[in-house]
């Protein structure tokens, strides 16, 4: 339960955010189709720059579709402010793969 506590902490501190709102609410967007049966409405990563680590997704909404932007998607998330800043590496990479929580996953 307190994954799931830390997690929701953060997401809802970045409520405002696009992809959190996806998050939040996975239900009210659109799907990417992955092939093989298997859809995505989100895939995280993180970056360093200049000592900051960020959280961000590769999959992104335009408000119509998803589309994942892979090795393009730090900067246009940058760009939008579709990052959520961490202190340490480590917050950044254990956020990445554990805002599923939010979900009960």
């Amino acid at each position: 339960m307190a994954e799931y506590d830390d997690v929701m902490r953060i997401l809802m501190a970045n409520a405002s955010k696009s992809f959190v709102k996806r998050i939040l609410q996975p239900k009210a967007y659109p799907t990417l189709d992955l092939g093989n049966g298997q859809v995505a409405t989100h895939k995280m990563a993180w970056n360093e720059v200049g000592g900051k680590y960020y959280v961000y997704p590769t999959v992104m909404y335009d408000g119509k579709k998803l589309t994942d932007y892979g090795d393009k998607a730090f900067a246009l998330a940058q760009k939008s402010g579709n990052v959520i800043e961490f202190k340490t590496p480590q917050e950044a990479d254990w956020f990445s793969k554990r805002y599923k929580a939010a979900w009960g996953e």
